[in-house]
Order: structure tokens, then C-alpha cells, then sequence
């Protein structure tokens, strides 16, 4: 559905602002860096999808900060636990189903809960194969809601993964 309304228009200018945040994002030094940024897009995401009238986007994209901001305080003991990422996925899951839009909405709370699952207890080479996945389930959701900002966000990190993964492979002596 191509925008129509000046809120809608406003939306996908919001979303391609989310994006050159998030590019931003891989250009950060330090995991606090990377997840300051990432929540700053994500607000942006927040605000992109609330004009495209996408609730579960919306609210798991605030689960999305609130993930960002324990895994940045992760230093403090009680947002260390390995429960954390568990309880933030559970949260997503059941505020998926609170906000649901139609059987697209699978897509994106799928993804975000294994996103959130695998920033937690995954190695950085293991979380770069999951975005595989997870970047593929919520583009799809993108692009039932017609999210440009969001379908190039999702390209953008599914290109980075595999540059990543590339990049970091374990090389074989023969």
C-alpha cells in the first residue's frame, strides 16, 4: 500500500532517518556505542510504525529499547542474568499477541524474539548467521506493511551479516 496520508508520507521519512541511524549503528566503536545508537533508531522505528498504523511494530520495537538499554547496563548484577533475554522474548511474545494485525504479525514478533534471544547468549559470528533469519522474517513483515525504511534496514543488516560473516570466518590451514 503505497503512503496516501501526510502521516503516512511523514512515517517512511521517519523510517529512512531510523535507517542511516541504524548504518550508523555498525560504524560505532564500543557495545555501548553500538546499542546507544540502536536504541535512538529504534525510537525512530517506534515513530515510523505508530504513522503506518503498525501496532505490533510499534510494540516490540519499545520491547527493542528496553532490550537495548538492559543489554547496555549489563554490568549491573540483576540485568546480567541469563533470564533477561528470556523474559524480554516472553514480554515481546505476549505483547505480539495483545497488538495482533493478521497472521503477517508472525513474522515480525518471530523474529524479534529470536533477534532478542540470540543478543543475548549468542557469539558474534553466531548472531550474525541468526540475522539471517531473523532480518528475512521481519522483512517480510515490512513489507506487508509497506515499510520502506524497514525493508532497507532489514536488506541493509542481512548484507552486513554476511559481509560479517565473511569477513570473521574461521580460515582453514590445508
Amino acid at each position: 500500500m503505497i503512503p496516501v496520508s501526510p502521516w503516512e508520507i511523514f512515517g517512511q521519512v521517519v523510517g529512512v532517518l531510523a535507517v542511516i541511524l541504524s548504518f550508523l549503528t555498525y560504524q560505532m566503536k564500543s557495545n555501548r556505542g553500538i546499542l546507544a545508537m540502536l536504541s535512538c533508531a529504534t525510537v525512530l522505528f517506534c515513530v515510523h510504525y505508530a504513522c503506518l498504523g503498525a501496532t505490533v511494530g510499534v510494540a516490540l520495537n519499545i520491547v527493542g529499547i528496553i532490550r537495548n538499554l538492559c543489554y547496555y547496563h549489563n554490568d549491573k548484577k540483576i540485568l546480567s542474568s541469563k533470564a533477561v533475554p528470556v523474559i524480554l522474548a516472553a514480554i515481546m511474545g505476549i505483547l505480539g499477541i495483545l497488538t495482533w494485525e493478521g497472521y503477517h504479525s508472525i513474522f515480525f514478533v518471530v523474529g524479534l524474539m529470536l533477534n532478542t534471544l540470540a543478543m543475548g547468549y549468542f557469539s558474534p559470528q553466531n548472531l550474525r548467521k541468526s540475522l539471517l533469519l531473523t532480518c528475512s522474517l521481519i522483512f517480510i513483515y515490512n513489507i506487508f506493511t509497506f515499510s520502506i525504511g524497514g525493508m532497507i534496514n532489514e536488506t541493509v543488516a542481512i548484507i552486513s551479516a554476511i559481509v560479517g560473516l565473511w569477513r570473521f570466518r574461521e580460515k582453514k590451514s590445508l
